[in-house]
């Protein structure tokens, strides 16, 4: 008799526990998402209002890029945003994935003269570097 109630008031402390817990996704208190050149990616074009297929063209013949100025920047911004947040080297920034399947890679010097680019850019444009501070703050909510 006394082991039954021994157990019995166990099994309640267990579910009060349980009950007791907090759910920290409810507060906005879970852990943040570790960011990958992904979810950059898809940020970055998202604030950018453009596609992927708009920003990262390529002819197919002659191999050459898409060299309209805004894709142009857009690019440089990515790559920025990829050094600055995530970490990686040149080379492994300059491979970029769509859906998880590499779609073109940059040579590290295409990714080295892109960061240079897009920090003179924002350096000298103040409009720039708020885009720019405003989709790394979209990006680290």
């Amino acid at each position: 008799m006394i082991r039954e109630r021994i157990n019995k008031r166990a099994g309640l402390i267990a579910k009060l526990e349980e009950f007791q817990k907090i759910d920290l996704n409810a507060l906005g208190e879970a852990e943040p998402i570790p960011l990958t050149k992904e979810i950059i990616l898809k940020g970055v074009l998202k604030c950018c209002r453009r596609d992927f297929e708009s920003v990262f063209w390529r002819h197919k013949a002659s191999g050459k890029v898409n060299q309209h100025a805004p894709n142009v920047k857009i690019r440089q911004m990515y790559f920025y945003i990829c050094k600055k947040l995530v970490h990686s080297s040149f080379k492994e920034t300059g491979k970029v994935t769509n859906g998880g399947k590499l779609y073109q890679v940059y040579d590290h010097s295409n990714v080295i003269h892109a960061v240079r680019a897009h920090e003179n850019l924002i350096e000298f444009y103040k409009a720039e570097k708020k885009f720019s501070d405003s989709v790394i703050q979209y990006l680290r909510l």
